[in-house]
């Protein structure tokens, strides 16, 4: 009677551990999906500010007095929500 108690207990856990695998290869599945999506949008993120980054460079340099007007505008505005909190 001990042995078939045994054995059935043995049953349960393994069907517990399978499953337990199973959940464990589910989450890391979809984790590493997550990672993949976040890596690639990651990558254009880079690249779009790349693109501002390079941009910004050029007017600054075909428009140098527009770009200090622009710089100056905004540091007053900043200091003047700075100081207002």
């Amino acid at each position: 009677m001990e042995s078939t108690t045994q054995r059935s207990m043995d049953k349960n856990l393994d069907r517990l551990s399978q499953g337990a695998h199973q959940a464990v290869d589910r989450a890391a599945s979809a984790a590493s999906s997550v990672a993949n999506r976040v890596g690639e949008k990651g990558e254009e993120w880079m690249e779009m500010k790349d693109n501002w980054v390079e941009g910004a460079s050029n007017y600054v340099r075909e428009h140098p007095i527009a770009a200090l007007g622009i710089a100056a505008a905004a540091g007053y505005l900043f200091s003047m929500i700075s100081r207002w909190r």
